[in-house]
């Protein structure tokens, strides 16, 4: 059947809304696509690094140099941001635009007050450089600022105390002198300083002004320091019960009523740690605070811990000179509170072995720290060559051992049995003597510069507990000096004299003996001195040593050396002197030298090496 025109229309249009349909949910199918697939780039990128598209900036200051220089470039914004990523062209020309007025504040604390950007009419410049960009500013500091006056008051307590009279004499910045904030600011708190330590602890400055007329290019200085009371030293206490109260009051550093100091206080904590007695120290100063009243008194309280009382040690090791040796000891810090310290040593070595005790006694002589009077017996035995002897001591000495000082006096009783060679003897002496000892150096243990210089005396007068008469003294010393760095220089020296009837009636202990490890290397413990008609070395009336060595640093740990090392012990002044030469190398640690060296006793003719071995500090 023949369908009319307007059903045909009708079909067409049907299937013309049909199509449009489907577009529509495809579109809007697509749309969904589009919106999700966005969200999931916008994620994935936020994850991805970021890439600066920034341009670098590159900052130069021409016309100054040296502080003035560098802070500069610190005040500089536009230094300071020049590698930030997130900056736009925007913001490098706005930092500058405020770079001329950042250069003349740095420029301010110098004493330039008059500071110019002499380029592109006071802008400096700046110009685009391929990618990045250049900032350019050449600087005329002007004419400094010079001080004209310095006018500094003192009021309240202090002001005609003597360390607080004429500051402006000692004040840094002097009259015709270039303003220095830096040197401003020192000055005032050496003032402060002064002021402190003199006892005013509330001193403050009422005025602190620095008046700059720039156009005249002159300065005026204007300080008042009001001193406050003047503070002392009240009643120092303490809850311990570790030493008695007298005995700790004598390691004060100050008295009742002394002017209050902070250097006090801390040496009254280094000399209590010092002692041994404590293993915690506190120094409580109180203080009165303004609102308190008018007392200007400080007590001191004392807030102390007691160290452990008995120290052990064990050790071992070997050395030439006596062979392989092991050692125990004890000591106790403080037997009671009046701080006596017993002690008890053994030593067992290969040539020779000894035991050793002390008891000390504080005593306040020059220095209770240092001073002390010490009760000490010894019993040893030791071999060397063809000599053994057997030894008792006992003496008692007063002695005082500071770090740069140490001397003493006493009186010791030696009974000695010795055999040597074909002779056997004993002999009992009671000996006075006494000792000195200066140390000047900053390191002891490792030492770039310092002096050591010894003496000692003794003697002993027979009948008065003596088998013999004799009168002995000794003097040494050692030097080093680092003339280069990594270099020293070692010398050392030490001679001895006895005055005696007969060598045969002084034991082996108190005759003079060289060669070894301390002496003159390249020769066994001992060996050199004036021999018997068999050739046996007996001990000499006379000693002589010297040693010259250089050593090179490689590092912290390792140096090597070479040295020269000559002397004797003699009986006639005409003796000949043995020298020896060698090398060495040397591990440093902090307890002091591990020392071994290859020498040759170049005085007894052909080629021999010995080696040597030794441990110790410098000094």
């Amino acid at each position: 059947m023949a369908q009319t025109p307007r059903e045909k229309y009708e079909r067409i249009w049907l299937a013309i809304k049909q199509d449009v349909d489907v577009l529509y949910s495809l579109a809007a199918v697509l749309r969904r696509f589009f919106f999700f697939f966005a969200l999931f780039l916008v994620f994935f990128l936020s994850f991805l690094p970021t890439v600066s598209l920034a341009a670098r900036v590159t900052v130069t200051v021409r016309g100054v140099e040296g502080d003035l220089l560098k802070n500069i470039v610190a005040s500089l914004k536009i230094a300071q941001q020049k590698d930030e990523a997130n900056l736009s062209t925007g913001q490098i020309r706005l930092l500058h635009k405020q770079a001329p007025e950042e250069i003349a504040h740095a420029l301010a604390p110098f004493g330039y007050y008059a500071v110019k950007v002499t380029n592109n009419n006071g802008h400096g410049s700046l110009e685009k450089k391929g990618s990045g960009w250049l900032a350019e500013y050449e600087v005329a500091p002007g004419q400094p600022v010079l001080v004209e006056s310095v006018n500094i008051k003192v009021t309240g307590p202090g002001k005609e105390h003597q360390k607080l009279r004429n500051l402006a004499a000692s004040f840094p910045l002097k009259p015709g002198k270039q303003l220095d904030d830096g040197l401003y600011e020192k000055g005032k708190k050496q003032i402060l300083n002064k002021a402190l330590t003199s006892g005013y602890l509330r001193a403050r400055f009422t005025e602190s002004r620095v008046e700059v007329r720039s156009k005249e290019h002159k300065a005026a200085i204007s300080l008042c320091l009001d001193s406050g009371p003047l503070y002392v030293f009240g009643a120092t206490s303490s809850n311990q019960y570790i030493l008695k109260p007298e005995l700790l009051q004598r390691y004060l550093p100050y008295q009742f009523g002394d002017v209050y100091s902070l250097q006090a206080l801390n040496k009254l904590q280094s000399d209590l740690y010092a002692t041994g007695y404590f293993s915690q120290v506190t120094v409580e100063p109180k203080v009165p605070l303004p609102e308190e009243g008018s007392s200007s008194e400080v007590p001191v309280e004392l807030h102390l811990a007691p160290a452990p009382k008995n120290r052990y040690s064990l050790g071992g090791g070997y050395g030439t000179d006596s062979g392989v040796r092991g050692s125990i000891g004890w000591k106790n810090r403080m037997i009671n509170q009046l701080g006596h310290r017993p002690s008890l040593n053994v030593q067992l070595a290969e040539k020779g072995s000894k035991a050793a005790a002390s008891y000390e006694i504080p005593v306040p002589i020059l220095d209770l720290r240092y001073d002390t009077v010490s009760f000490d017996t010894l019993y040893s035995e030791e071999s060397w060559q063809d000599t053994e002897i057997s030894q008792y001591n006992f003496g008692a000495t007063v002695k005082h051992n500071a770090l740069k000082y140490q001397f003493g006096a006493g009186l010791e009783y030696l009974h000695e049995t010795y055999t040597v060679g074909d002779m056997d003897d004993s002999t009992w002496l009671l000996m006075p003597n006494a000792f000195l000892t200066i140390i000047w150096a900053e390191n002891r243990v490792n030492t770039d510069h310092g002096i050591r210089v010894s003496g000692s005396v003794r003697g002993a007068q027979a009948p008065f507990i003596a088998s013999t008469n004799f009168f002995q003294f000794r003097v040494g010393g050692k030097a080093i000096i680092s003339p280069v760095e990594k270099w020293r220089l070692i010398g050392r020296g030490s001679f001895g004299a006895t005055a005696m009837e007969s060598i045969n009636e002084l034991p082996p202990s108190l005759r003079f003996y060289a060669g070894g490890d301390q002496s003159v290397r390249g020769y066994g413990y001992k060996s050199l001195g004036p021999q018997d008609a068999s050739g046996r070395v007996v001990g000499g009336q006379y000693l002589t040593e010297a040693s010259f060595e250089i050593e090179r640093q490689l590092s912290k740990l390792w140096s090597v050396a070479a040295f020269y090392d000559l002397g004797n012990a003699y009986d006639n002044i005409d003796a000949r002197l043995q020298q020896g030469v060698g090398v060495g190398v040397r591990m440093s640690l902090p307890f002091g030298q591990i020392r071994l060296d290859v020498a040759d006793p170049i005085s007894e003719g052909g080629f021999s090496l010995r080696i040597h071995l030794t441990l110790g500090a410098d000094l």
